[in-house]
């Protein structure tokens, strides 16, 4: 419980200082009235494995191929994700849980309409969790922070807008129920597209989200990897 106080502890130092950096960047309005807030319900097809470095025992291993529902909400600069999935390993009916969020800005390189291209510039947070054959403390329990950047794209037409991009970040990792800490990379791509034409709620948004993420702390027990991707469809709030 040590990890996750100090994940704590560092998580607010991090939001303290990206808010600070983030207030330095005043983009345009005419890029900056993208305040698309909803709910979304999707899946993401979740295949999670160690890592050629893992020094945890075959006994141990985590390994599954799952379909992991997810839930969202979206609001401006802020996105949460949740996703719980069942799997079998070695007899045993397990569970696998992802928390994330980001808190990001955008940077516009060339702005204007009806595309535009930015430097994304975020703020990451997700917590992992995968049940082993063994112990408790051999589960796959772990937090991360991390800063990222990448490359963004968005088309807006009349009632519609598209909008895709791409990130790599780098993480500080903490085991939730142990001291061990370490770190972790992350790419993570997204593209949606936002339909104000369709008359549910204020409208709808349908995506496709992709995720891969490595994890490589101190003693090697959990160094595992993830590759995850999937569609999701949202109202407009």
């Amino acid at each position: 419980m040590r990890g996750v106080r100090r994940t704590g502890v560092v998580a607010a130092a991090c939001v303290t200082l990206v808010t600070g950096v983030f207030a330095q960047y005043e983009t345009p309005r005419e890029y900056s009235d993208r305040e698309v807030r909803y709910m979304s319900a999707g899946a993401m097809f979740r295949d999670f494995a160690p890592r050629a470095s893992y020094t945890g025992g075959d006994s141990l291993a985590i390994s599954f191929n799952s379909v992991m529902p997810m839930i969202g909400y979206h609001q401006g600069m802020l996105d949460v994700q949740f996703g719980y999935t069942r799997y079998t390993l070695k007899g045993g009916k397990r569970n696998a849980v992802f928390f994330g969020t980001t808190l990001s800005t955008e940077t516009p390189i060339v702005n204007g309409r009806p595309a535009a291209l930015a430097m994304p510039v975020l703020l990451s947070l997700d917590y992992t969790k995968a049940e082993s054959p063994g112990s408790e403390r051999d589960h796959f329990n772990v937090a991360s922070l991390g800063l990222g950047t990448g490359l963004g794209l968005r088309l807006t037409g009349a009632g519609t807008e598209f909008s895709a991009r791409a990130v790599g970040i780098y993480h500080f990792s903490f085991e939730g129920l142990n001291t061990g800490n370490g770190s972790s990379l992350a790419v993570v791509g997204e593209a949606s597209l936002v339909l104000r034409t369709i008359h549910i709620g204020d409208g709808i948004v349908v995506g496709y989200r992709f995720r891969h993420q490595t994890w490589n702390l101190a003693d090697g027990r959990l160094n595992y990897r993830v590759t995850a991707h999937g569609p999701y469809v949202g109202v407009l709030l």
